[in-house]
């Protein structure tokens, strides 16, 4: 009969050293403060997306802005053959990758609409909306010119014009034909948080005038930008363009108009 096998006791558990406790030390008050900071900073910026979320979400999108009674009376893949609705004698010309805006180098681009310059297609109000090429198939820095209104009309009759200038990175300016920071009755200017940055993809550009021309509102990609009260004549003609130093190549373009 083999011995009962023999098991050492476990050692005993390390004890605590006699004496007083230590007591913990006081944490800094300026750590707290950095909880109390970064915790509110964080809630003002989750607030500040909350309602930039809120806000674009509410604003007018251009599909729904057409008015279902208001008539297409042009339509046109501007890569396709010339059909003679683009002014070409200011720098601009139709090519096989869409209507070409190339200023020279002391005056800028611009592509009037001709059924604009000759008949009466604005005068109760339209939509217009074209494409603006990809970045990278613009040879220069891509800048566009979406203009409306009277081109005879003189600078100093801040008004009579209005512009839309969107350069590749999304920065715009929207102004009347004086385009001044500090003298023009209508100047405003931002970043475009619906614009597509890659240089690769395209980007819409819509213009909405009221019935009575109290009202122009820009779009683009689908989102309203911004809404101002012009002082057009009784036709305003419509055009594309670029700014000199700049290009703009122009793909499709659409006008609805009002009856």
């Amino acid at each position: 009969m083999m011995p009962a096998e023999t098991t050492n006791p476990p050692s005993a558990a390390p004890t605590a050293s006699a004496g007083a406790t230590q007591p913990m030390a006081p944490r800094p008050a300026g750590s707290r403060y950095r909880v109390i900071f970064g915790a509110a900073l964080t809630a003002a910026t989750i607030l500040a997306l909350i309602v930039a979320f809120v806000s674009s979400d509410f604003r007018q999108r251009a599909s729904s802005a057409l008015p279902t009674s208001w008539t297409r009376v042009y339509n046109a893949d501007l890569t396709s053959s010339d059909t003679g609705a683009w002014d070409e004698t200011e720098g601009c010309s139709i090519t096989a990758k869409g209507l070409d805006a190339s200023p020279t180098s002391a005056d800028d681009a611009i592509c009037g609409f001709t059924p604009s310059l000759k008949q009466d297609v604005t005068a109760n109000g339209f939509y217009f909306v074209t494409t603006l090429a990809p970045a990278a198939d613009v040879q220069s820095f891509a800048r566009s010119i979406i203009l409306i209104g009277d081109f005879s009309a003189s600078s100093g009759q801040a008004g009579n014009s209005v512009n839309f200038i969107v350069g590749q990175d999304g920065s715009y300016v929207l102004c009347d034909s004086g385009c001044s920071q500090l003298n023009s009755r209508i100047y405003e200017s931002g970043g475009l948080a619906a614009w597509h940055g890659d240089p690769e993809v395209a980007n819409t550009v819509a213009v909405k005038v009221s019935p009575d021309h109290s009202a122009l509102t820009i779009y683009v990609n689908d989102q309203e930008v911004a809404s101002v009260d012009p002082q057009f004549a009784s036709q305003p003609v419509i055009a594309l363009g670029a700014p000199v130093g700049d290009g703009a190549l122009f793909t499709h373009a659409a006008l609805y108009i009002g009856q």
